[in-house]
C-alpha cells in the first residue's frame, strides 16, 4: 500500500501574525498558508485590524481552513491584551502541537514566541519584515526592545531577514542576533501585467482617464500606511513644494491611516494630489504612474518600490533600510548634494527639496525615465518574481 501525506504525517507549522494589514507580511503569511498545504499541515493565527488600516484577510477564503482569529492582538502594546494573546497562542499550540512555529512582525514575534518556547515548539523560525530599532520609539524605549530581542533570539532557531543590508542591521549594528542565526530570504511577488503588454496600455489609459489626469501630467505614486514612520511629514513638505516649483506634477495618494488628517491640513490649498485610498488593484496602478516616491523613517525591503519596477517605473526614495540594496549601482550627484543616481532610481536624504529636483529630473528627461525603468524592471522580475 502506497502511503499517503496526511495530516498525521505532514510536520505540522502554525505560523502567527499580528494582523492582516495591507502590505508584504500579510501578503506572505497568507500565500505561505496556501502554498505549503501539499507538505506541511498549516495553522495561521493573525490578529485583528488597527483604525483605519487596509484589511488584506481578503486573501483567505471566508471559511479558510486552519486559520485562528485573536481579537485580543492588535499592533498597540497593551499588556493585559498581549499576555491574553500569550495565553491563547499557548492554548492553540497546546491543541495543535506543531513542530515549528513561524512568527512575522514584531507584536507576533514577541508575544508568539513566548508561548512557543513554553510549549516547547522545537523549531522557532522569526522574519523581520522590518523592525522597531529605529524611528518608532525613544532611546530607552528601543533599548528595551533591543534587549527584548536578544532574549527571545536565543531561543529561536533560525531569523529571516528580507535584505543583506537588514541582515547587517540586525547581527552588525543593533547585535539582537548573531549572524550565523540569520538567513536573508527575498520577498517574492506574483507580477500580472508585463511592461508592453496590452494590459499594461489598457490599464494606463483607464486609470488616467478615471483619474482625471492629463496627458501631460507627470504621477508620482505614494503607497502605504498613512503613519509616522512612513515619513508623512515629509511627504508633506514635497507635494506643497511641488505645488510651487512643479506644475505639472501630481500626486497620488493611496492609503489611508491615523495621519490622514494630518496630511490633509498640512497640503491645505494643494491642488496637486489625489486621495485614493485603500485599493487593491495597486499592481495596476502603477502602470497610471510615472514614478514611485518613498519616504520612510524605516524600511525593510519596500514592496512599493518592487512593484513599481516591476511595472518599469524609477523610483525616488529616502535611503533607508533595504532600499539601498534595490538601488543598482548608486553614486553621489557632484551636481546634487544629498542625493545618489541609480540605475533605477534616486536616492536621498530626508531633505523635501532635494527629493523634488530627484522627482523633476525624472520628470524632464523621459529617456532617463525609460532606461531606468527597463533596468529596475529586469531587477524585479529576475530576483523578486
Amino acid at each position: 500500500m502506497v502511503e499517503t501525506a496526511s495530516s498525521t504525517t505532514r510536520p505540522k507549522v502554525v505560523r502567527i501574525i499580528g494582523r492582516l494589514n495591507i502590505g508584504g507580511p500579510a501578503r506572505q503569511a497568507c500565500y505561505l498558508h496556501h502554498a505549503l498545504r501539499d507538505e506541511f499541515d498549516t495553522t495561521l493565527i493573525a490578529g485583528h485590524l488597527d483604525v483605519q488600516e487596509g484589511d488584506m484577510s481578503y486573501l483567505l477564503a471566508p471559511d479558510e481552513p486552519g486559520v485562528e482569529w485573536l481579537g485580543s492582538m492588535s499592533r498597540p502594546i497593551r499588556l493585559w491584551n498581549d499576555l491574553l494573546s500569550m495565553l491563547a497562542i499557548l492554548r492553540v499550540l497546546r491543541r495543535v502541537k506543531p513542530q515549528i512555529v513561524h512568527t512575522h512582525t514584531a507584536k507576533a514575534g514577541a508575544v508568539g514566541r513566548v508561548a512557543a518556547i513554553l510549549a516547547g515548539v522545537p523549531v522557532l523560525v522569526h522574519t523581520y519584515h522590518g523592525h522597531v530599532f529605529r524611528g518608532y520609539f525613544n532611546n530607552a524605549a528601543t533599548w528595551i526592545f533591543q534587549c527584548i530581542e536578544r532574549m527571545l533570539n536565543l531561543f529561536t532557531t533560525r531569523v529571516i531577514a528580507l535584505s543583506e543590508s537588514q541582515a547587517s542591521e540586525l547581527a552588525d549594528e543593533f547585535q539582537v542576533v548573531p549572524r550565523s542565526k540569520v538567513t536573508v530570504l527575498s520577498n517574492g511577488f506574483e507580477f500580472p501585467i508585463h511592461v508592453g503588454s496590452a494590459d499594461a496600455s489598457a490599464a494606463r489609459s483607464h486609470l488616467r482617464q478615471e483619474l482625471a489626469l492629463n496627458a501631460d501630467d507627470f504621477v508620482a505614486l505614494w503607497t502605504g500606511r498613512l503613519v509616522p514612520i512612513k515619513g508623512v511629514d515629509l511627504l508633506a513638505d514635497v507635494i506643497r513644494e511641488a505645488q510651487q516649483k512643479a506644475p505639472h506634477m501630481v500626486f497620488l495618494i493611496a492609503g489611508d491611516g491615523i495621519l490622514k488628517q494630518e496630511l490633509f491640513e498640512r497640503t491645505a490649498g494643494c491642488t496637486n494630489l489625489k486621495w485614493l485610498g485603500w485599493r487593491k488593484d495597486i499592481s495596476e496602478l502603477w502602470f497610471a504612474a510615472d514614478c514611485a516616491l518613498l519616504t520612510s523613517l524605516n524600511e525593510g525591503t519596500p514592496a512599493a518600490l518592487i512593484e513599481a519596477m516591476a511595472a518599469g517605473k524609477p523610483f525616488v526614495s529616502v535611503e533607508v533600510g533595504g532600499v539601498g540594496d534595490l538601488a543598482m549601482d548608486a553614486k553621489a550627484m557632484p551636481n546634487l548634494p544629498g542625493a545618489k543616481q541609480a540605475g533605477n532610481g534616486f536616492i536621498t536624504e530626508r531633505n523635501s527639496n532635494v527629493l523634488l529636483q530627484c522627482l523633476q529630473q525624472v520628470a524632464q528627461d523621459p529617456q532617463l525615465a525609460q532606461d531606468m525603468g527597463r533596468m529596475g524592471c529586469a531587477l524585479a522580475h529576475g530576483k523578486y518574481s
